[in-house]
């Protein structure tokens, strides 16, 4: 399944203005380690070549998608408030540095993006780890 990433916008709940800026960003070249793999759901890779195939898919809240996720306890302790989008990484050799950049993009971009948090929810076996 993957590791998941809450994204909370508090001006933008639905998650499609943060979609809408961040593919705009990737489209000027403002955001550059990211390539666009699928428009429906957002889906980037990072344009390393060693993590190429390390897919992150963005999903807003309200769709069946983040619904899915948050019936499965994907979000953990983050279902309260709820975040705007959820973040999954695939899993894969490298997921955890794919994870790294993912974080990295949202904190630095936070402000352009509208991000006002990020939260990792850990599974029970990853914390058993």
């Amino acid at each position: 399944m993957g590791v998941q990433v809450a994204i909370y916008a508090d001006r933008d709940p639905a998650g499609k203005k943060f979609i809408a800026t961040l593919r705009r960003r990737l489209k000027n070249e403002e955001i550059r380690a990211w390539q666009v793999q699928k428009l429906a759901p957002f889906t980037l890779v990072h344009s390393g070549d060693r993590y190429a195939k390390i897919r992150v898919t963005f999903v807003p809240a309200g769709t069946p998608s983040f619904s899915r996720a948050a019936r499965a306890g994907a979000l953990g302790a983050f279902k309260n408030p709820e975040p705007a989008l959820l973040a999954t990484v695939s899993d894969g050799p490298s997921a955890d540095r794919v994870l790294g950049f993912v974080v990295g993009m949202l904190t630095r971009h936070a402000e352009p993006l509208g991000v006002s948090g990020v939260g990792i929810p850990f599974g029970k076996s990853a914390v058993r780890r």
